[in-house]
């Protein structure tokens, strides 16, 4: 069907629309289909460890920490909606490696120490 041939208003142009629009979600959705699949294939348990990740991952703590505020208790507490935004499942895995991999290095060099004693 011709658009220009198309009566406004008409449910035939609601069709043609509706059309467009599913084709535009399927497409939306191909491509989100084509991320996870993307994303399935990397181990989906390791943390991303590269420096480009990692600096992403600090600016995404340090926005978190921006929208900080004081609640009637006195209390500095972090906003929920924003931290909802900002971390994900992905952020919390490579953030749980960091911490752990410091860690480890701690007791490395406690365990050396008292090795030394």
């Amino acid at each position: 069907m011709d658009k220009e041939r198309l009566e406004p208003n008409s449910p035939q142009e609601e069709a043609m629309w509706r059309a467009q629009v599913l084709r535009r979600t399927a497409r939306i959705c191909s491509a989100k289909a084509k991320e996870l699949e993307r994303m399935a294939k990397v181990d989906g348990n390791a943390p991303m460890r590269d420096s480009g990740t990692l600096k992403d991952v600090l600016k995404r703590i340090d926005n978190v920490m921006e929208w900080r505020f004081v609640n009637a208790l006195g209390e500095v507490v972090l906003d929920g909606d924003i931290l909802a935004e900002s971390i994900d499942c992905e952020a919390l895995r490579t953030m749980r490696y960091c911490v752990a991999e410091y860690l480890k290095r701690i007791e490395e060099r406690e365990a050396e120490g008292k090795g030394d004693e």
